[in-house]
């Protein structure tokens, strides 16, 4: 009888130390993901700030720039934005950068715009404007992705949130006349509701003629 009962205390303080090896295991890994969270989000914070820095250099000494050095700036940090954008959209938890990042890709897309009048460079700029929720924006998100991939660095695209009261934004949103979404400007012609890769790649190839 007593080593039956020595057996039931046995494994009651087994299972109590299985379970708080469970419990601080758990608090452990939750804290390494929020202070992991917590670098990430400074990373991009940096990140931002460093890449609005380069754009306001850029914009300064632009016209003392030949075309071909001004294209290769602004095309490294086009890149750096696209990417910054992509690792954006992956978490929740940096809600707080998105308004950061959509004005920060105003300034690249005005960038770009800028060289593109200025050089004669045979590109197509493109302001892709969204909401959420918004299932066609999803789906032309995913055709934009294999248009940019299909075209390469001929077609820069800059996606755009619609809900985000920003004074830029808005007038944006006025001066290209966007009432719904999914809507696409490409050179200055807004074309609104969705719109299937085999014709936004006949827009685009056309643009570039």
């Amino acid at each position: 009888m007593q080593d039956r009962t020595k057996l039931y205390i046995l494994a009651g303080a087994f299972s109590i130390l299985l379970y708080l090896t469970g419990v601080f295991s758990g608090l452990f890994i939750e804290k390494s993901m929020t202070d992991y969270t917590e670098r990430k989000v400074k990373s991009l914070q940096r990140r931002i700030e460093n890449l609005q820095l380069e754009y306001a250099y850029l914009s300064i000494i632009g016209r003392d720039l030949s075309c071909g050095s001004l294209a290769n700036l602004v095309n490294e940090n086009t890149k750096k934005v696209w990417e910054l954008g992509r690792e954006l959209e992956r978490g929740r938890e940096f809600e707080d950068l998105r308004r950061d990042y959509a004005l920060l890709s105003i300034k690249a897309w005005i960038l770009n715009k800028y060289l593109e009048k200025r050089c004669n460079g045979n590109i197509s700029v493109i302001l892709y404007f969204y909401s959420v929720p918004c299932e066609e924006c999803i789906q032309q998100g995913y055709i934009l992705d294999r248009i940019r991939e299909k075209f390469n660095n001929s077609v820069l695209i800059f996606v755009l949130n619609v809900d985000l009261d920003e004074p830029i934004v808005n007038t944006l949103k006025t001066t290209y006349s966007i009432r719904e979404t999914p809507s696409i400007v490409i050179n200055e012609e807004t074309y609104s509701g969705l719109i299937q890769e085999e014709n936004l790649t006949e827009i685009i190839r056309n643009s570039l003629r």
